[in-house]
């Protein structure tokens, strides 16, 4: 192990502002010894991280987003109580820090947290930005209030479903990867899900107590839909829903999203819904009452070749 990781496992054991995916372990489980992490240090504290893998395809180099992870890029750990003007300059300085340390590489993309609000450091390193968004419900404490900001539709197919499905925890993981296939070949699409790694992941999840399998059933014990969710300290976070197409408007993922919300407000803060710029997941994640929250995917294209084959793809 390099000392950068070495480094970086001490202090994520003792750091729960980070991020889930941000963090070794979650690093570990996915990729094993294939991922890297470059850091900047004052000394000994880590004031800058961003954990990457690194791939090859026909000869390029490239760093792209990866499954299972909704955020990467850089993490900054800031001092407390710095002054705005202080908080720029210190952002400036980590973020140019990490950039001026990324291996050479033909194409960079990653979609950063949304607490990662300054990215001028990297448009000065010609670098190009795209805002995505997501829906966060930012207090998942008082559940009345929760259930009162859905729209009243929501509210309407949640009640519904409560009269015929059930919702409890499954270890089945392996159905979920199975729906999310089906569903993939009845658009003539692959699934571009692992199956090994999500097993990995939800074992992790497990063990760590950070992530559940929720099932919703018939009275018949039919399956309608899985949903499977993570958290860490500060916020929860959706990562694979599906529903049987025979069962889409029974209204069970509306029920399972609003029970997941519930069991996470035992264990976190927040309740984000990780994306929503397709328009009709945007509508359906806009229902539950949550704030638009802009999120950076953030992308610099280094070979002339890819350049030259994206500008004639365009024109």
């Amino acid at each position: 192990m390099n000392s950068n990781k070495e480094k970086y496992e001490i202090w994520c054991e003792g750091n729960n502002s980070i991020p889930l995916f941000y963090r070794y372990a979650y690093y570990q489980t996915l990729f094993g010894d294939n991922w890297d992490v470059i850091l900047d240090c004052r000394g000994e504290n880590i004031v800058g991280v961003m954990p990457f893998v690194l791939r090859s395809k026909f000869g390029f180099k490239k760093i792209n987003p990866e499954l299972l992870f909704p955020y990467q890029g850089i993490w900054i750990n800031y001092p407390d109580n710095q002054k705005n003007a202080t908080k720029i300059s210190f952002e400036k300085e980590v973020i140019t820090n990490i950039i001026n340390q990324l291996p050479k590489v033909a194409f960079f993309n990653q979609q950063f947290h949304p607490s990662f609000t300054n990215w001028l450091p990297l448009y000065w390193k010609d670098y190009r930005q795209t805002t995505r968004y997501t829906y966060i419900i930012k207090d998942i404490s008082n559940l009345d209030v929760v259930f009162e900001n859905f729209q009243k539709n929501i509210r309407r197919h949640i009640r519904k479903a409560e009269k015929n499905i059930s919702i409890e925890p499954s270890d089945n993981i392996e159905l979920a990867f199975e729906m999310k296939l089906e569903t993939a070949r009845r658009k003539n699409t692959s699934s571009p899900i692992d199956k090994n790694k999500l097993l990995q992941l939800y074992n992790y999840c497990k063990k760590n107590n950070c992530g559940e399998l929720l099932i919703a059933k018939d009275q018949q014990n039919n399956v309608h839909s899985m949903f499977f969710y993570v958290w860490d300290e500060l916020s929860a976070y959706c990562l694979i829903g599906v529903t049987d197409d025979k069962y889409k408007n029974e209204s069970s993922m509306n029920l399972l999203y609003w029970e997941a919300i519930k069991r996470a407000s035992t264990n976190t803060k927040t309740f984000n819904f990780n994306g929503g710029i397709i328009e009709t997941i945007e509508t359906f994640f806009r229902s539950y009452g949550g704030i638009q929250t802009p999120y950076f995917d953030i992308s610099k294209t280094n070979s002339s070749l890819l350049k030259a084959l994206n500008y004639s793809v365009k024109k």
